[in-house]
């Protein structure tokens, strides 16, 4: 049996294992705790209307982006506002697109309590109007030369247009300008080395930052030479004369196919129309 000394000496023996043990392990450092925003609420007033619902609202501090958010109820808006502990004292700057608010005097201050500011926005908020955006022809070749004209009129009576582009990633390529023409007509020409059917979404900005984007309207189909005859050859995949005249006479078509197309068909000779 163990006598009464032995146990107390195996229990002091473990007692000092266990705290050499904890001794090696350092003490976890207590963490920071999270940042708690100031949330800001009240009216919000664009050109002397409510701001619309869908309207985002957004707050800076030193340029930095510290909190967005949606408007959901017309002229109403409640905003988070995330800084750090380095932003404390710092003025917030509230924006709709790119717009400042009018002057307000509020400072980014960690755990303040939530609080009413109203807001007031002067200038456009209107968004550009893009009307009849088309491309002609629809069906062009993929060979990198025939192209479709893309265009759309597109109008903003507040600000004034600043831009309007297409993005031809589908295609390979980036966001390309269109050309301002007359009648606030916008052009660009659209040409590809790939095939298949695409849809590239149109893009307008005013003056003020107020952008919309028109999508589903700018189709294009890009063929290769091989799939012209079955596709225009009707099901026997033999040009007749009836389907050339109406090849020809088609303004969907573009004239690198119909070259094309009209060079398959006189390949047996230059006597058959």
């Amino acid at each position: 049996m163990m006598n009464i000394k032995n146990k107390y000496l195996r229990i002091s023996s473990c007692l000092v294992i266990l705290l050499l043990g904890i001794s090696f392990f350092p003490v976890a450092s207590a963490s920071s705790p999270p940042s708690i925003p100031n949330v800001l609420e009240g009216n919000v007033i664009a050109g002397g209307a409510d701001t619309p619902v869908g309207t985002v609202i957004s707050a800076y501090i030193d340029s930095k982006l510290v909190g967005w958010n949606s408007i959901t109820e017309a002229g109403k808006y409640k905003l988070a506002v995330s800084g750090t502990e380095q932003d404390n004292g710092k003025k917030i700057i509230f924006k709709l697109g790119r717009i400042e608010s009018e002057p307000v005097s509020v400072i980014y201050q960690q755990g303040a309590l939530p609080a009413k500011l109203d807001l007031s926005f002067k200038g456009d908020f209107v968004d550009p109007v893009i009307e009849s955006p088309s491309a002609s022809p629809v069906y062009i070749l993929n060979d990198g030369k025939d192209f479709s004209v893309i265009s759309a009129r597109v109008s903003d009576e507040s600000s004034g247009v600043a831009s309007v582009t297409i993005d031809l990633s589908p295609v390979g390529r980036g966001v390309t300008s269109l050309k301002p023409e007359n009648g606030g007509i916008y052009s660009c020409n659209v040409s590809s080395t790939l095939a298949g059917e695409f849809n590239f979404p149109l893009t307008a900005m005013d003056f003020f930052g107020n952008e919309v984007t028109s999508k589903g309207n700018i189709l294009i189909t890009v063929l290769k030479e091989e799939e012209l005859t079955t596709r225009y050859g009707g099901a026997d995949g033999v040009f007749s004369t009836e389907e050339i005249k109406n090849l020809v006479n088609d303004n969907n078509i573009s004239r690198g196919i119909k070259y094309a197309v009209l060079a398959i068909y006189f390949a047996d000779g230059w006597d058959r129309l």
